[in-house]
């Protein structure tokens, strides 16, 4: 593991936990991504849930609930992108090569395709359909090409 580096300029303990943007985003972990250059976000501007596909699984509309009505968020951002990992096999084969493995195969039924568009859409409907939050009519997605840094919005295809 590698050492923390000095803190920001701007110490967490200056800003407020509410994000000065009212923004979550959601977003699959693959080190690719930086929110911070695309969307010129700082510090304190957005809350950031990551996850392997940018999948609207229960633990993160747990999350994004937590964000609206406890830390007053009004607006989600999901964000895939091409050559994710979570499409190149199904969630169930993956869950079964788990099993073999460990002996426990896991539950995870999630809504994933091998198109990262097509995943997307299936989070999004998730999340619009999801009555724990408060902000369903504020929720966007986008899809990043990794290889053009170009952004589609889910809405153009």
């Amino acid at each position: 593991m590698t050492e923390p580096v000095k803190p920001h300029a701007t110490h967490p303990s200056e800003l407020d936990a509410p994000p000065k943007l009212k923004l979550a985003i959601l977003t699959c972990m693959d080190a690719r991504i930086n929110l911070w250059d695309l969307f010129h976000l700082g510090l304190g501007d957005a809350h950031v849930i990551r996850n392997a596909g940018a999948i609207a699984t229960p633990d993160v509309i747990r999350s994004l609930a937590a964000s609206q009505r406890l830390l007053e968020t009004e607006e989600i951002v999901v964000i895939a992108h091409t050559d994710c990992g979570i499409h190149r096999i199904a969630p169930t084969e993956f869950a079964k090569q788990v099993g073999e493995e460990t002996g426990t195969v896991p539950d995870w039924t999630v809504p994933a395709t091998d198109d990262p568009h097509s995943t997307l859409a299936l989070t999004l409907d998730v999340l619009r359909a999801a009555p724990e939050l408060k902000h369903r009519d504020k929720i966007t997605g986008w899809v990043l090409d990794v290889e053009s840094g170009e952004l589609t919005s889910a809405d153009a295809g």
